[in-house]
């Protein structure tokens, strides 16, 4: 399964804090223990990501693998506390281009240090989303950042943010950009001293004063959320309806029922909102389903093919390790366990065929291209609604979040917001804990043949300018573009 990119307020529910004490001579065994973590990270993509296979020709991959367990190892050399630990692995992880791929420590600091700003990205901009007048010593709020210590902003964020970020992912700096002033004690950068800001055409030097905070009370007090929170439900919208569903998981089917309940109702409206916002990912199928709901399920099947599960529909190419054999035979057993039949019996069936890939001497479970079956016509199969759809994304929307934007965009949906993330055609994530029990770190398990290598970003038709968590307002906006369509 396909799982979601944490927001730092997310990570505080299962991690634990931890009291760091300061950096003492004896650098070795963090040197040591990092090197050991690397090692570990390295060779669970080198031998379980089927992007690290050379049939899959996938030089960008092997390039950046390459690259990154370098810079991995260089670092490790000048570790010398937890901070310097977590930074490399994270910066390893990032490195590689894929919001799948990931390290998080298992341990968040009591304490970091801020300048009274928590930053956000907006567009090209990157701006003061709140500010702490105590500390900067005058209003800030709403100010364009435009350098620091004489570099433009941009520069310090690419120095910054990729402890933090995937930076080939514009949706990540968006998520990730209120790390750019805030000083967590990573070895390998230093905060700026001063920055530069444009509030309201004054251009205004502004020394910055570091002020240490507990990191439970800045996160949950301080740092805005850079995304929205669609919630879950059906109910009116003006003359149209809202449907909002902020996770593809099972707190979905609910959303699917009432929908059912009122279909024809819906239908017979001029205009429904997919509301998606804050939503990192899950089960597609949930997305498809709820497209069957308004538009019908010939309509569906004939513009996207046949489903995952329908005959003719292509499998999930397997890179067939020891290791992914284990991970997904224990994720079989937790899905029978937890009733999803469905999902116990498709990682049975790949456990099953990854075994046969082993016995037959092939790393890969089948052939990476795959033509799906061919649909119908879908002039045979029209719409059953009329009306106008507009599905409603942020920068939060990934993974299984952006093949259902796909769905809706291809049936016709308009999308507005803000962009979404962008993804790969490898799919079904698993992570481990590294030998140190400091840190995790992720890899991929299969590719989807039927996939194009990137997807995503899409890019809404109308960019919403103002504050997309203000529910309210972007309501009123989106109930403008239905009325002028």
């Amino acid at each position: 399964m396909r799982f979601a990119r944490l927001w730092p307020s997310l990570v505080l529910s299962c991690s634990l804090s931890f009291a760091v004490a300061p950096a003492t001579s004896v650098s070795a065994p963090w040197q040591d223990l990092t090197r050991i973590d690397v090692e570990a990270a390295y060779h669970l993509l080198a031998d379980n990501d089927p992007a690290a296979l050379p049939q899959v020709g996938d030089r960008t991959f092997t390039t950046a693998l390459a690259e990154a367990h370098r810079r991995a190892l260089a670092r490790a050399a000048q570790v010398t506390n937890l901070e310097g630990h977590d930074a490399t692995l994270a910066a390893f992880a990032n490195a590689m281009g894929d919001g799948h791929i990931w390290s998080y420590g298992e341990f968040l600091p009591r304490t970091v240090k801020w300048a009274g700003i928590i930053v956000a990205k907006r567009g090209p901009n990157w701006v003061v989303a709140k500010d702490d007048r105590k500390i900067t010593g005058r209003t800030l709020d709403g100010a364009d950042i435009l350098s620091c210590d004489g570099r433009p902003i941009s520069q310090v964020a690419q120095r910054i943010l990729p402890f933090h970020a995937v930076m080939s992912d514009e949706a990540e700096e968006v998520l990730r950009a209120g790390w750019l002033l805030i000083d967590d004690s990573n070895p390998f950068v230093h905060p700026p001293a001063a920055c530069v800001f444009d509030r309201r055409g004054t251009h205004l030097d502004v020394a910055l004063h570091w002020t240490r905070i507990g990191f439970v009370k800045l996160v949950r007090s301080e740092w805005p959320r850079p995304f929205g929170q669609a919630g879950f439900g059906v109910r009116r919208s003006g003359k149209g309806y809202w449907i909002s569903i902020q996770a593809l998981t099972p707190k979905a089917q609910p959303v699917l029922n009432a929908v059912r309940a009122e279909q024809t109702q819906i239908r017979a409206a001029p205009y429904v909102v997919v509301d998606l916002r804050g939503n990192g990912g899950g089960d597609d199928s949930y997305g498809r389903r709820l497209a069957q709901e308004l538009y019908g399920t010939a309509y569906v099947d004939a513009i996207l093919g046949p489903g995952v599960f329908a005959a003719g529909s292509c499998h999930e190419v397997y890179r067939a390790s020891p290791q992914n054999i284990v991970a997904l035979r224990e994720a079989a057993q937790v899905f029978r366990r937890t009733g999803d039949m469905i999902g116990a019996k498709a990682y049975h069936d790949a456990v099953a065929r990854m075994k046969a890939a082993q016995a037959h001497g092939q790393a890969l479970t089948g052939p990476l291209t795959c033509t799906p079956a061919p649909s119908v016509q879908h002039t045979a199969a029209p719409s059953r609604f009329k009306g106008k759809v507009f599905v409603v994304t942020d920068a939060a929307c990934f993974s299984s979040c952006i093949n259902v934007v796909g769905f809706f965009r291809k049936l016709g949906a308009v999308q507005v917001g803000e962009n979404t993330g962008s993804d790969t055609h490898y799919a079904e994530v698993r992570q481990i804990v590294l030998p140190s029990g400091l840190s995790t770190f992720s890899t991929l398990q299969a590719i989807m043949p039927d996939y194009p290598p990137t997807i995503g970003p899409f890019v809404p038709r109308r960019i919403y300018g103002g504050n997309i968590a203000d529910t309210p307002a972007l309501e009123a906006w989106i109930r403008g573009l239905a009325t002028k369509s």
